[in-house]
């Protein structure tokens, strides 16, 4: 073993690709998509010379920008040069199990078992089926088995076709031209066959659906998330990357808290190109009108806090006019043409095709009778009285305000809330807002014990140390990088924009001053203690 390895390491000899691979995992997890980096990772010639260690790495990060051939043609490598490295074998092993490759799995598992010592691999194999995550103890498949699988294959095909249903007598394929960066869909006037649905799931043809039927009813709806054309470009700054995040995490989330008001729950489609879909299921067919209201009072609710993202609804028209088809939805789980990108259901932990079908089993469809329609207002009144929201306004009714009212303030509160890590420039805009109300400690020892490096005397320090007015509009715009105008408020009457001036209780503030410290002063400031004190020990007890 020893002796292969040093053959390796003279391989890569006057080489040192250390910088590279750290280049190579920052631009992976900013952009996966990176077409550049996606190249330099196939070069053949470069994961050949690396030392042992950096061929892992090499794989990881392969298969992380969804180069799998690439990592699998690196775990190969590895085994041959040293059939007795455990941890090869095992990732090896490990990754074609998620990608369901059977027949080279059993081939690989054999050839594990004759290079590493006797039962290493039947016992892994054992403890890793206990964790219910992997499945290749059946080394040879009984001769029902094809059929079995073919069944399971065409009932989780026909499930996935009740789901994403329409117009029958019609479907859409998909062209591409990548030379002038344009795609578009074109009729297919006949039934969709379940070989048409095959080579979509195997992308080598992309096809897309008409909501509408002939009766101007539908089985499902959908939210399209796109990303606004001025920021697909690849480059884009740290900042804009850290701002994208957010307000991907805040939109998914207010989108979810909306429609559960309705008593929806839409399923969460990466559509592969430029965006997400929201879907949302019928168990029989509704009118247009209907769904098309609902989920335009959801988006709505929505689209005025949103920089990255423009929300559309579909279906667009309560009912058909002349002879088109109306409006069509790509297909989940194909290849767009454009950008070359397979779809996917982020809430299904695997990415192969047949769990992503398998997935989509559990998926619950809405009674006819729950969807209603919602205009923006009612979205907006309506989320106070959703229990978690009912919690949060009476508890802490500066945040909800602040979060509903101010996007700006809104992404870092919802962020901190989700237990997202904060930045120094974020939490110092919490400080110097917060921080100036009346529960400034309540609200602040709320949102700072949700991350992992809380510090109660911390808390109170900062807040000790504040003075002057709250930071304004236009530096908490600077500081975050937040590219929207600013929210449609008067100045207060020093002529001064903050956000502050959305809340009832700041109104209510006769002699405006600045944040006290934790020292007590009167009984109400001894109350306000023990309150602060309870809520952070039912946080730790519960």
């Amino acid at each position: 073993m020893e002796n292969q390895v040093q053959i390796i390491r003279e391989q890569s000899k006057g080489a040192d690709y250390t910088l590279l691979l750290k280049r190579l995992e920052k631009t992976v997890i900013q952009d996966d998509g990176n077409e550049k980096c996606q190249a330099v990772l196939q070069k053949k010639e470069i994961w050949e010379s690396l030392s042992q260690t950096q061929a892992f790495e090499w794989a990881g990060l392969a298969q992380i920008a969804g180069l799998v051939d690439t990592a699998l043609e690196i775990y190969e490598l590895l085994v041959t040069r040293t059939p007795d490295l455990e941890t090869a074998w095992k990732e090896y092993i490990e990754l074609l199990d998620i990608l369901d490759r059977k027949a080279l799995l059993v081939s690989v598992i054999q050839r594990a078992k004759k290079n590493l010592p006797n039962g290493f691999v039947d016992t892994w194999i054992r403890q890793i089926n206990i964790t219910g995550t992997n499945s290749f103890q059946t080394e040879f498949k009984p001769a029902s088995d094809p059929f079995v699988e073919m069944q399971t294959r065409q009932k989780l095909l026909t499930n996935y076709l009740s789901l994403f249903s329409g117009r029958s007598d019609v479907f859409a394929g998909q062209w591409a031209d990548r030379k002038i960066g344009k795609s578009g869909y074109v009729p297919v006037r006949r039934p969709m066959g379940m070989q048409d649905l095959e080579d979509h799931l195997k992308g080598l043809k992309t096809y897309g659906f008409y909501l509408m039927d002939k009766n101007a009813e539908v089985c499902c709806g959908v939210i399209d998330a796109d990303l606004v054309p001025k920021f697909r470009e690849k480059k884009k700054n740290d900042s804009i990357v850290r701002q994208f995040k957010k307000e991907q995490s805040y939109m998914i989330s207010r989108i979810r808290q909306s429609s559960k008001i309705l008593e929806l729950n839409p399923v969460v489609e990466v559509s592969g190109y430029k965006g997400f879909h929201f879907w949302y299921f019928m168990d029989s067919p509704v009118p247009a009108s209907r769904v098309r209201q609902a989920l335009l009072g959801i988006a709505q609710s929505l689209k005025h806090d949103l920089t990255f993202f423009d929300l559309e609804v579909f279906p667009k028209q309560d009912h058909l006019t002349g002879k088109g088809f109306g409006n069509l939805v790509k297909f989940p789980l194909g290849v767009h043409r454009l950008s070359g990108k397979r779809s996917f259901f982020p809430a299904c932990l695997k990415k192969d095709t047949e769990s992503q079908l398998a997935y989509l089993v559990s998926v619950k469809k809405s009674p006819v009778d729950m969807v209603k329609t919602a205009p923006e207002k009612t979205i907006v009144q309506n989320l106070l009285f959703h229990p978690k929201m009912q919690v949060m306004s009476e508890k802490y009714p500066e945040l909800f305000e602040l979060e509903r009212c101010c996007p700006a303030m809104g992404h870092i509160i919802a962020a901190a809330r989700g237990k997202t890590s904060l930045s120094v420039r974020e939490e110092k805009i919490l400080y110097q807002t917060l921080g100036f109300l009346p529960d400034a400690r309540k609200l602040l020892h709320y949102l700072m014990s949700m991350g992992a490096e809380y510090n109660p005397h911390v808390v109170d320090y900062r807040l000790s140390c504040l003075r002057g007015n709250p930071l304004g509009c236009r530096r908490i715009h600077s500081l975050t990088g937040f590219v929207r105008g600013y929210c449609d408020i008067e100045p207060d009457n020093t002529g001064y924009l903050h956000p502050l001036i959305h809340l009832s209780s700041w109104q209510k503030i006769s002699e405006k001053k600045t944040a006290k410290c934790g020292k007590i002063e009167n009984l109400n400031d001894a109350l306000e203690n023990m309150k602060t004190a309870i809520i952070q020990l039912e946080k730790f007890i519960s």
